[in-house]
């Protein structure tokens, strides 16, 4: 069986690259799977050496990419190379799909933030390739798809409605977008857990040939969409109390806090690298979380720019919300108490293997 995937593949953003993989590697288990190679000029851009734009954002997006090309052009080949390495894609990208979907048996569609607006086009507007409009009579499954933290207007609801009444299987990410999808379509949505906890540990190792073996000292890994207050301070309180160095990840010119080492140019490769030999994690990001728990690295969780419903559904789930900080006063008695990895393993596999059934059945069903 021939399966397309349509996700956000080509991004230089970690948790999009690998939630794609994982879905390919997965899928590999039940069909054949190729991701769709969908040219999106909006969410490409992170694989631009300088982002152009006339945009206020825009211009200060290409001052930062130009102090720090060096670092930026690396990471952009590691990612390329991952690229090339690492996914079955279908060709040369398209921006118009309508003439593939007779390739496949079965196009699926996810997982990641495409069916939320903001993140999708500049003129934050719901794309309809991400809910399989060119697929015409091919079967349509969705697979973890998320919104984020986006509230659809009564239009934008009316016109997800039409979208998604010809799919044969709906899943979504997180818990409260089930319940508010299976609302507005009045049919069942299922949760799901994201395509990077379909793998575990040890696959994820074996799959990319990472090495268990690590030359840097002790560290706390820090890896963070924004840096605020509560973060820096979070950071100072728990290296000290674990005595610890900083290690962190990010593409940004300056650190903002003290740390041992700042890695502006990780490719995939590197962050599973980093994420396991870590002893410890501070994270805001979804995908951080979602590698600290699946990798068992204690772990705690700042306050999160946007979406904290995606962590906070994963962590609820995993009865672990209390590693989600809401201030900095916690942060040291959270560090001296290490989640209890027999518990959140035990949960994290009922989810995992209630996803992968999922999975499967709604495949199969696709087939009749």
């Amino acid at each position: 069986m021939k399966i397309g995937i349509l996700t956000i593949h080509n991004s230089s953003n970690y948790g999009a690259v690998l939630q794609t993989f994982a879905t390919q590697e997965y899928l590999k288990k039940i069909g054949q799977p190729e991701i769709i190679n969908y040219k999106n000029t909006h969410t490409d851009k992170t694989m631009d050496l300088f982002r152009i734009g006339t945009g206020p954002r825009d211009l200060l997006r290409i001052g930062k990419d130009i102090f720090r090309a060096a670092p930026r052009m690396r990471l952009l080949k590691k990612f390329k190379h991952f690229f090339n390495n690492h996914y079955t894609l279908s060709g040369n990208p398209q921006e118009v799909l309508n003439s593939i979907s007779g390739n496949y048996d079965l196009i699926l569609c996810g997982s990641d933030q495409i069916w939320n607006p903001n993140i999708v086009n500049r003129y934050k507007t719901i794309d309809a390739n991400y809910f399989l409009q060119f697929a015409g009579a091919t079967r349509k499954l969705s697979y973890a798809s998320s919104f984020g933290s986006h509230k659809f207007s009564k239009s934008e609801e009316k016109e997800v409605a039409d979208h998604l009444k010809s799919f044969d299987s709906i899943s979504v990410r997180e818990s409260d977008s089930a319940k508010y999808l299976s609302l507005i379509l009045n049919r069942p949505v299922s949760h799901v857990v994201d395509p990077t906890l379909l793998l575990d540990k040890d696959e994820w190792l074996s799959k990319l040939a990472i090495s268990t073996t690590t030359n840097k000292r002790p560290y706390l890994l820090v890896y963070v969409l924004k840096k605020d207050a509560i973060l820096k301070e979070t950071v100072k309180l728990v290296s000290k109390h674990l005595n610890l160095d900083v290690v962190t990840i990010d593409q940004d010119p300056f650190s903002g806090f003290h740390c041992r080492e700042h890695i502006r140019d990780a490719g995939p490769l590197d962050f599973i690298r980093l994420f396991n030999g870590a002893s410890f994690i501070i994270t805001n990001s979804f995908h951080g979380t979602a590698f600290s728990v699946n990798f068992n690295k204690p772990f705690i969780v700042t306050p999160p720019p946007t979406g904290a419903n995606r962590i906070l559904s994963l962590l609820t789930a995993l009865e672990s919300e209390e590693y989600m900080l809401k201030d900095q006063k916690t942060a040291v008695a959270l560090a001296k108490k290490s989640p209890d990895f027999n518990k959140i393993n035990k949960l994290l596999n009922i989810l995992r293997e209630n996803s992968k059934l999922y999975l499967k059945q709604a495949i199969t069903e696709s087939r009749k």
